[in-house]
């Protein structure tokens, strides 16, 4: 076969082809690489298992290939199935059902006392407690502990704690306790002592917050007694 032969059944390319390819390539390694941080390698690979069956069955349907059809269809079957596996594992089971409540409390309470409440926290969340004021901001306490029925916030010191000097100190102030459902991820990042350096002089600094993590299961608005309640004194 002559040289001339060869060019004419391999022409060159153009520049627009070449252009045309290069921005395929790249707009399919950005949709890979989006699928594998949103879902993992399973829902990448997946997708492309799906775009692969979808095209196989559009060339075989028009070339009217039974048993490639075939194949293509199984392949996009397993395609889905692996994407909607992939996607349903990396979603976060979502507490809908879960009904949380503080337990009755009896105004006027003490500075410090423990407080119980009823519903089961969902596995992949925690309970966090906060209490706010009038106004400023939310001051967090402490991560709710799994109860035998329900749940419990223990030894929680709502305003100031009163002192020998002043043993009335804050009685009247009305203050609101919340509790807060989030995730391990997000509860681990605001109860871990390790993570907290708002002051680093005080050992037992606490996170102040703008706005709640999370979502309000429950709060219960509080009038604070004189005394010191469950909290010994340092």
């Amino acid at each position: 076969m002559s040289a001339a032969g060869d060019k004419s059944r391999w022409p060159r390319p153009s520049l627009g082809a070449v252009a045309d390819t290069v921005g395929l390539v790249l707009a399919a390694i950005t949709v890979v690489s989006f699928l594998v941080v949103r879902g993992g390698w399973l829902l990448g690979l997946s997708c492309a298992v799906l775009v692969a069956g979808a095209v196989g069955l559009a060339l075989c349907w028009r070339r009217r290939r039974r048993l490639p059809a075939v194949v293509a269809a199984m392949l996009i079957m397993l395609g889905a199935g692996g994407a909607g596996a992939a996607l349903a594992r990396a979603a976060p089971a979502r507490p809908l059902d879960a009904d949380l409540r503080f337990s009755p409390v009896l105004d006027p309470v003490p500075y410090c006392r423990s407080y119980p409440g009823t519903g089961t926290v969902p596995d992949g969340y925690q309970l966090l407690i906060f209490d706010r004021g009038a106004t400023g901001p939310y001051y967090f306490h402490s991560q709710a502990e799994r109860a035998n029925q329900g749940w419990v916030a223990r030894r929680v010191g709502i305003g100031l704690a009163p002192t020998a000097a002043d043993p009335d100190l804050d009685e009247g102030a009305r203050i609101t306790l919340y509790a807060q459902m989030v995730t391990e991820e997000t509860a681990r990042v605001l109860r871990d002592r390790d993570n907290i350096a708002i002051y680093p002089e005080r050992p037992d600094a606490q996170w102040l917050l703008r706005k709640l993590p999370g979502r309000t299961v429950d709060a219960v608005a509080l009038v604070r007694a004189a005394g010191l309640g469950e909290c010994i004194p340092a």
